[in-house]
């Protein structure tokens, strides 16, 4: 009789233990991370969108980048800034190095940079030296300092004009000096018209003119104020040149050099400065 109760109660067990089984059990749960959550030490810096399906980050009402509307630089893609993130303890992010100055007219070209450091080298043209001597403009009552062997014309009154006589020069460089008296004591702003006619009838039949801005130096120990400029002639000569204007004693004179602007250097320090520092009123 015992051995049949144990068998019964063996039996109950069992059925117990099926009937256990075959309910449901509850999933697991996991904790749902947000876009920012840190993950590992590391926050994301801007929140994703929900139910974002569109890859292509919106730029205007079609939802794509404009690439020829000019703005566009293609050298982004490279040296952009990174996202910001935030590093763990003693972590650093590395150096961004900016992105060079670079024309990109067009997407995807290969950036070019504007400032190239190979530039074309000037062609080299033979040195001139100067001997200078001491010419009398008898009518002008002035003497100064050029360069010996040039040509004279005087013969008009109240001009001078030296020439230099090479022949090989594609353009002759010339001083012209002048003196006229004037009906007053001419200042700076009557200095700088005189200037400004004296190109005005220079520039006449040139291909190109450019003119600097005038300045104030002396002349002859007086307030003067002179002007550099480069030219292009009619024949496509490339000069260069300096007027130069005083009044003393309402007397107005005005020196005029002018020569191949690749000899500019030349003509400058050396043959306009020993002019200057030589004129002399000789009576």
């Amino acid at each position: 009789m015992k051995k049949v109760c144990l068998l019964a109660a063996l039996l109950l067990l069992c059925l117990t233990v099926l009937a256990g089984c075959g309910e449901k059990s509850e999933p697991q749960r996991f904790q749902v991370v947000t876009n920012t959550q840190n993950v590992s030490g590391f926050a994301l810096s801007t929140p994703v969108p929900a139910n974002n399906t569109n890859d292509a980050e919106p730029d205007g009402d079609d939802g794509f980048i404009d690439f020829d509307d000019g703005t566009y630089d293609p050298a982004q893609e490279e040296y952009g800034e990174p996202d910001v993130i935030d590093l763990p303890v003693n972590d650093t992010m590395p150096p961004v190095t900016a992105a060079p100055t670079v024309s990109s007219e067009y997407a995807g070209a290969t950036p070019v940079v504007i400032d190239p450091i190979d530039k074309p080298t000037p062609t080299p043209v033979p040195p001139l030296a100067f001997t200078f001597q001491t010419y009398e403009a008898t009518k002008l009552h002035l003497s100064f300092e050029a360069p010996a062997g040039w040509a004279v014309e005087d013969g008009l009154d109240g001009m001078i004009v030296l020439t230099n006589p090479d022949t090989n020069a594609d353009y002759p460089a010339s001083i012209t000096v002048t003196a006229g008296t004037v009906s007053s004591q001419y200042g700076t702003s009557d200095l700088k018209k005189e200037l400004n006619n004296m190109m005005n009838t220079f520039k006449v039949g040139m291909k190109k003119w450019s003119p600097s801005k005038t300045a104030d130096r002396t002349l002859m120990d007086k307030n003067g104020v002179y002007v550099n400029y480069t030219a292009t002639t009619a024949d496509g000569a490339q000069i260069g040149g300096r007027m130069h204007v005083t009044c003393i004693n309402k007397v107005l004179y005005t020196v005029h050099i002018t020569y191949p602007a690749a000899y500019k250097d030349t003509y400058i320090d050396s043959v306009y400065k020993q002019l200057r520092n030589t004129i002399k009123i000789t009576q």
